[in-house]
């Protein structure tokens, strides 16, 4: 596959995205000029079976489907809003019956079930301090032997790019996030079975990003 730029990646979410308020689809459209997702779809292998963790307004999974990556997709998040958008681009896409995004609520263990690659992008700074341990367990958990954990989350420094980070978040969903350093990241992944693979941090205007590729050890 050519390597995408985020330009290309916005004119896809346009052809998928076609509904919904105009700042919401105008928020989708310009969120691959912040967030690095040529360089997170390019980690998926083709044909990958993927689950992705807090998949928010289904844009991840949705573009993998429209770009022909991945056999099957499961999505889930506790926005029962982000769902039905989620659910509803996917309609514009062909073949995309191995999609499927559901609500999931807080309080419920995750799904059941291995992937080949696990996904959580943007997500472990919007979960509680006490459950962020827990969360990088599961999205372990859900990895097939051999297979991949993406995560990939705001950064913690410079102070100054995080401070921007929790600035647009807060004007965004009126949250107040909490950072985790990386190295606690993969401290917890690897203590679940996961070994880096490759570790990158990514600046894009004055938005501050890390992302770590993992794989799972196999069984022996």
């Amino acid at each position: 596959m050519q390597e995408l730029t985020p330009k290309d990646i916005s004119l896809q979410l346009r052809q998928i995205y076609k509904t919904g308020s105009w700042a919401r689809r105008m928020m989708t459209y310009n969120r691959p000029y912040i967030c690095p997702f040529e360089l997170l779809i390019s980690a998926v292998p083709q044909g990958s079976e993927v689950l992705d963790i807090g998949c928010g307004d289904g844009l991840f999974l949705n573009i993998l489907c429209q770009l022909q990556k991945i056999s099957t997709g499961l999505g889930f998040d506790t926005n029962s809003v982000s769902i039905a958008t989620a659910q509803n681009a996917k309609t514009h896409i062909k073949n995309s019956q191995g999609l499927e995004f559901i609500e999931w609520p807080t309080d419920q263990q995750w799904p059941k079930g291995e992937f080949e690659v696990v996904s959580m992008i943007d997500v472990l700074h919007h979960i509680s301090l006490p459950n962020k341990k827990h969360a990088i367990e599961e999205a372990a958990r859900c990895v097939k032997p051999g297979g991949l954990f993406l995560f990939k989350d705001i950064g913690v420094q410079p102070r100054w790019r995080a401070f921007f980070n929790s600035l647009h978040d807060f004007i965004l969903t009126g949250e107040v996030v909490t950072y985790t350093a990386i190295t606690k990241v993969v401290r917890w992944a690897e203590a679940n079975g996961m070994q880096e693979i490759e570790r990158t941090t990514i600046n894009r205007f004055w938005y501050g990003h890390e992302m770590v590729l993992f794989s799972k050890k196999s069984q022996p």
